[in-house]
């Protein structure tokens, strides 16, 4: 599996949170978000579909409350426009939301990426196309995955929504499922760092794993930073030269 991700390079880190629906991924990241600002770290949450333009656009699709109109016939609208709508929301999503808050310096917990897309949409599209279509897509830093059984995962939305969306069917979340665990292997073989977590547990015990798996990550990040800040003012100790202004900046401030 080839794709051409970007790599964050701002100060706020990009964490997804993944799962069927009906995994407890959006109460998990609002649970997150909360951790959080109580430390005293600037976080935002956010979601795909957005709230944005194609984002209403692909949530009427997904209720089934947009058609089509094909020689007198209405359809659902067709899997690929379905694919190309998700990716350029992302891209909206990406430059004018994520991005911009995360060069603020706010960790910013997404509810689903393209890792949903590489899975659900996998089901009626080739999901090298739809790779290709998600190349400028931003790395998350960490993607949680909340791993829950399919047959869970439909009792629950049974017992919480009055419609079926696109994707509910039981059958198709038995593939979407496997489809996510083959991804993710994927992903992990590429160098994407993904955890997954136990997401049939109780709430609280659920968001607990989730924190001590955030801090294990932020720990490591910060080594990795102190790491390149020694080996910066090493290498300024050492240099017979000196250095100019914007070198001796540079170095100071990663």
């Amino acid at each position: 599996m080839k794709i051409k991700v970007r790599e964050n390079k701002y100060t706020g880190k990009l964490i997804v949170f993944e799962g069927l629906d009906g995994s407890g991924q959006t109460t998990q990241a609002g649970m997150l978000k909360e951790w959080f600002n109580t430390n005293e770290q600037p976080a935002y949450y956010t979601k795909e579909p957005t709230e944005g333009p194609i984002g209403a656009f692909l949530r009427l699709a997904l209720a089934k409350r947009l058609i089509t109109a094909h020689n007198g016939k209405k359809e659902p609208l067709d899997n690929y426009t379905m694919a190309l709508a998700f990716a350029a929301d992302r891209m909206d999503h990406l430059n004018n939301e994520i991005e911009p808050k995360l060069k603020e310096g706010f960790h910013v917990i997404m509810d689903r990426y393209y890792l949903s897309s590489f899975s659900y949409q996998a089901l009626t599209v080739d999901l090298k196309w739809l790779m290709t279509i998600n190349d400028f897509a931003l790395q998350p830093d960490i993607t949680i995955f909340l791993d829950v059984p399919p047959a869970i995962c439909k009792k629950r939305m049974e017992a919480q929504r009055w419609h079926v969306e696109l994707y509910e069917d039981l059958d198709k979340l038995k593939i979407v499922y496997e489809n996510y665990k083959k991804n993710i292997h994927q992903l992990k073989v590429r160098g994407e760092l993904i955890k997954q977590v136990d997401g049939h547990q109780p709430v609280k015990t659920i968001h607990k794993d989730i924190i001590s798996t955030i801090r294990s990550f932020l720990t490591t990040e910060n080594k990795k930073i102190n790491k390149a800040l020694n080996k910066q003012q090493e290498i300024f100790i050492r240099r017979p030269e000196p250095l100019t202004e914007k070198e001796i900046a540079a170095t100071f401030m990663g």
